[in-house]
């Protein structure tokens, strides 16, 4: 199958060999709401904690944690934490408002699963499009480039139709987050289970900052319902108070589990963004 439009595969090949994955360098915040010390010591080695999902091993529940929260509380193990990446890419319709944006989504996705191939870390790729899909290893790259962006959904809404979430050493969410969900909860949910996290932020031109013009409307992606008669002078000063807010919030909601939030200008090409925004998730191979 050909690549999409905007769908720079040789630029990602171009660049994952001089490129590494930002690793943690201490355990995340843990599910029942304490950091984990950086040794669990060498008896149980214990780096995490999550909620039981069916099939899981009922020996390692943490009976402890059940009867403080009421919630199915399993230990994680180092082991099953550290060698493991997932990339979930949000597949909804807004990711594709214009062929860069969704390029861009794409090329970041792609990017995190070859580097993290390229030092041993298993990547697993879940897609949150109308078929919701998880993936391993070299198929990664064929359903990114077969990837629909089709869903009439948000991310927060998807996550409940995905495959679960499962225990990794880092977990990057690419999407636009430009839906209106609680963000705490949102990001606590993302955060749960992964020793570290990455927010990447895709914002098309026109979500930054539309422009407006004659006739213009602005129009919600996923359900393709007008929300503003048209874009006057003050409905955009309107817009941009609201961004302003909900970038505060998804900040101070990554912040708050101790999360990475990166935004991408998605009109910036991928050497630009690798050496600008995405530098924290990538830093050159061998560096810090």
């Amino acid at each position: 199958m050909s690549a999409p439009v905007d769908f720079d595969e040789a630029e990602v090949a171009r660049l994952a060999p001089g490129l590494a994955l930002a690793l943690p360098r201490t355990p995340h915040r843990g599910r029942v709401g304490e950091v984990r010390a950086a040794s669990a010591g060498s008896s149980l080695d214990v780096q995490d904690f999550r909620a039981y999902q069916p099939g899981d091993d009922l020996r390692q529940m943490d009976w402890n944690a059940v009867a403080r929260t009421g919630e199915l509380i399993l230990r994680v193990r180092q082991e099953e934490v550290s060698p493991r990446l997932e990339v979930l890419l949000d597949g909804s319709r807004s990711m594709a408002v214009s062929p860069r944006k969704a390029g861009c989504a794409r090329e970041v996705a792609l990017l995190a699963t070859e580097v993290g191939a390229r030092q041993g870390l298993a990547p697993t790729l879940l897609v949150g499009g109308s078929r919701p899909e998880r993936v391993h290893g070299a198929v990664c790259r064929g359903v990114l480039r077969s990837a629909a962006f089709d869903a009439r959904e948000d991310l927060a809404t998807a996550l409940g139709r995905l495959p679960p979430l499962r225990p990794c050493g880092l977990r990057v969410v690419v999407s636009d987050f430009l839906f209106e969900a609680p963000l705490a909860e949102l990001v606590s949910r993302l955060a749960r289970g992964a020793a570290a996290l990455f927010l990447v932020q895709v914002l098309d031109a026109e979500d930054l900052e539309p422009s407006g013009g004659e006739g213009a409307r602005l129009v919600d992606a996923e359900s393709g319902e007008a929300l503003e008669e048209l874009l006057t002078g003050s409905v955009l000063a309107a817009y941009a108070r609201r961004f302003a807010e909900h970038q505060k919030l998804l900040g101070a909601a990554a912040r708050r589990v101790q999360a990475s939030h990166l935004v991408l200008p998605a009109p910036e090409s991928l050497g630009a963004l690798v050496a600008g925004a995405l530098r924290p998730l990538f830093p050159p191979a061998g560096g810090a």
